[in-house]
């Protein structure tokens, strides 16, 4: 569960957006009703950055399907924001030595490159509610050094690890507060169910030069098996060719298995400005906190950093720069990008740190009512 300093920034945050939402619609109240009533046309910025969920809400009858690309890769190992040599994560101890395993860690991760693949579905069921289903499938490689359990640690070699799966399944509504030509405010509560497997084995490097089949780490399971609250809140303000967007979102395992990734919480802003009718770029600043995870597996024990719940989580600070482009004005179809920058990590335990990484999406819009 987060812990209650951590909530400041959630507290701020909605306390924030209310606050410049009725000023918004105080300023609305003065401005002539007929003008507010006149359509208002569809611009490239009017979609979310490429790495936003939930950002769009639909009018009654509206429907929309996406595809998501998210590439992102892991190298470098650091603790509490300091680099790690590899001798030096050798030289740590083994949290599970029990007289038959080695007393240090003897594997270190190297890099881990994973690909997620979104398929989402939106649907305005009335101008207020707008019901949104995400699937997502993934797919992880890592490479791994061995060093020996001799007393020089000789090193051994290098293997990799892959996990393909279905990993989730999520439903949830938008619920729109208030919309106007000027800016729109949404939240957002849902459940996000794990379904990928949590139990995958493979074959290692052990310390002894020798191959085996173990249980993979947290790190390299598809899913937890737990079930997740999703809750949100989504501000968007237009003003002419630029738009203006912030979002919070929170999500916290409420049906917790042997063990479950750590809850999280999400930031984001974000500013975009049209080129053209059809062209839009986009710079966006997001934080992320997770916990450590929670529980064990006991079957989880090989003598490398990932298996220990207490190495995963932290603090994440990354900016995106971003690129929207509609297909054909009316024709529903766009297309985005977004290339994403970590600036600051502050990692729980020794971890590997988050590389460059890529969000590629393509939408389809229609109305039932055409």
């Amino acid at each position: 569960m987060l812990q209650k300093k951590h909530l400041f920034p959630y507290a701020f945050f909605y306390t924030l957006v209310f606050c410049l939402s009725t000023n918004l619609l105080s300023e609305e109240m003065k401005m002539d009703h007929s003008h507010m009533k006149g359509h208002v046309m569809h611009k490239a910025s009017h979609h979310s950055p490429s790495g936003i969920m939930g950002g769009e809400s639909h009018k009654k009858g509206q429907f929309m399907f996406s595809v998501k690309q998210m590439r992102m890769s892991m190298k470098k190992n650091s603790n509490l924001g300091t680099r790690l040599s590899d001798q030096e994560i050798i030289s740590l101890p083994n949290p599970y030595y029990n007289g038959s395993t080695l007393p240090k860690l003897s594997v270190v991760p190297k890099s881990m490159d994973m690909e997620m693949t979104m398929l989402e579905g939106m649907y305005g069921l009335s101008d207020k509610y707008t019901l949104m289903f995400m699937a997502t499938y993934l797919s992880k490689n890592m490479q791994l050094s061995s060093y020996g359990a001799m007393a020089d640690r000789p090193f051994l070699g290098t293997f990799s690890t892959q996990t393909t799966d279905l990993s989730s399944v999520a439903l949830s509504s938008l619920i729109k507060i208030k919309e106007t030509e000027a800016y729109k405010l949404h939240v957002e509560v849902g459940l996000d169910k794990s379904i990928g497997s949590n139990d995958i084995e493979g074959e290692i490097l052990n310390p002894m030069n020798m191959k085996m089949n173990v249980r993979f780490p947290y790190s390299m399971q598809a899913g937890d098996k737990s079930t997740s609250l999703i809750s949100a809140m989504t501000f968007i303000k237009r003003d002419e060719d630029w738009t203006y967007g912030s979002q919070i979102k929170n999500k916290q395992a409420i049906n917790k298995k042997e063990w479950n990734f750590g809850d999280s919480l999400a930031l984001n802003i974000w500013i975009s400005n049209d080129l053209s009718d059809q062209l839009s770029l986009s710079l966006r600043g997001s934080f992320l906190y997770q916990d450590s995870l929670e529980g064990r597996d006991i079957k989880i024990m090989a003598p490398v950093q990932t298996s220990n719940p207490k190495n995963y989580g932290g603090k994440t600070y990354e900016v995106a720069l971003g690129v929207n482009r509609l297909l054909k004005i009316g024709s529903g179809n766009s297309i985005g990008f977004e290339l994403v920058i970590p600036i600051k990590q502050n990692l729980n335990g020794p971890q590997m740190e988050l590389s460059d990484s890529l969000n590629l999406v393509f939408r389809k819009s229609f109305s039932s009512k055409s």
